[in-house]
């Protein structure tokens, strides 16, 4: 009778803990999905508490630690996991953990592997970067190709994809696909639970609320995401919020030419054009078909009386954009203060 009784009693207690374990779990999912990942983790850490048999919570701790940046602790749990569970998932996180660690045989070969078990959707977005940064540029093509099948709305993938064509000289592939990846930044935007959040207080003029909310995303180690906010508070016009941004975003990417010509751009609106400068020229160069880029760049050479090379970089933007007004104005500018040939 006794024994009975504390068999009832021990199978109460589990109820409990398991019950208290699921009401955890399902807190931190909420949170999660509000890419609230502190917080979510938090009870994550309270369900595995109440309940260690809890595979979900423990998968979900571990994306919380990924997207807070505490990598070792993610790469631990990840392994863990990939031991007995979620194989794909673990796999594509090991490997994006490879990736920013600059191993990119091994980031090849877990997000390869991954794709065979269930792995998030944007698997080959982060295969076709390692196989372009191994200098795999045609395989590279392939992967994002093959990716923008499934999802073609991804403008980061549109932008590296511009990025291999351009080095392998396909210049009029590259600029179709530059062209289509700044017609999906706000696609890109309405996807992030953040970046939605940040985009109505900006909607509402509420900018230093917006700066409070969205500004510890500094500490992100994705570029796009970096440059996502960074287009956020350009389109508002704080372009102080908006270069904290960009400066993020190329340091993480310092090779994008779309990045160093909004860190141009933003020098520029707060009036630095002597900064503004350097940022304007890389991304012509990483570029030349750019002609936003051109065209800043002409300007700047010209607010700087750099009237030679400005006459250069302003004509190319001509031939770019023949119908752009402030070029034809800063053109004849400068003819009408060029030197006259003697007779």
């Amino acid at each position: 009778m006794v024994r009975a009784l504390v068999m009832l009693l021990g199978g109460a207690l589990m109820g409990c803990a398991q019950s208290a374990g699921l009401g955890s779990l399902g807190k931190g999912n909420s949170l999660m999905q509000d890419e609230r990942y502190e917080e979510a983790k938090a009870f994550f850490l309270q369900a595995l508490q109440a309940d260690r048999s809890l595979g979900e919570a423990r998968k979900n701790l571990a994306v919380c630690e990924f997207e807070q940046r505490e990598y070792g602790e993610a790469r631990r749990d990840f392994q863990a996991l990939k031991a007995v569970r979620d194989r794909g998932l673990a796999d594509y996180y090991l490997g994006r953990l490879d990736l920013l660690d600059g191993k990119l045989d091994s980031a090849i070969r877990r997000l390869s592997s991954a794709g065979a078990r269930g792995a998030p959707v944007d698997r080959e977005f982060f295969l076709g970067m390692a196989d372009f940064k191994k200098g795999w540029t045609k395989e590279a093509i392939g992967v994002w190709r093959h990716y923008l099948t499934l999802n073609p709305r991804d403008f980061r993938a549109h932008a590296w994809l511009a990025r291999a064509f351009a080095k392998e000289g396909a210049r009029e592939e590259a600029s179709k696909e530059y062209a289509r990846t700044r017609q999906l930044h706000d696609y890109y935007a309405q996807g992030s639970v953040m970046l939605t959040r940040c985009g109505a207080l900006i909607s509402q003029q509420k900018q230093e609320e917006a700066w409070q909310l969205c500004g510890p995303m500094l500490e992100t180690d994705d570029a796009d995401k970096a440059a996502a906010f960074g287009m956020l508070f350009g389109q508002a016009g704080d372009h102080a919020h908006a270069l904290a941004f960009w400066n993020r975003a190329l340091n993480l990417d310092p090779e994008s030419p779309e990045t160093n010509y909004n860190v141009a751009l933003a020098y520029f609106e707060m009036q630095a054009v002597g900064q503004a400068r350097g940022y304007a020229k890389t991304a012509r160069d990483l570029w030349p078909e750019f002609p936003e880029a051109t065209i800043l760049y002409g300007t700047i050479l010209y607010m700087l009386a750099e009237d030679k090379e400005a006459l250069q970089v302003l004509t190319e933007a001509q031939a770019l954009r023949p119908q752009d007004e402030n070029v034809k104005k800063l053109l004849a500018e400068l003819g009408r203060h060029a030197p006259q040939p003697q007779n």
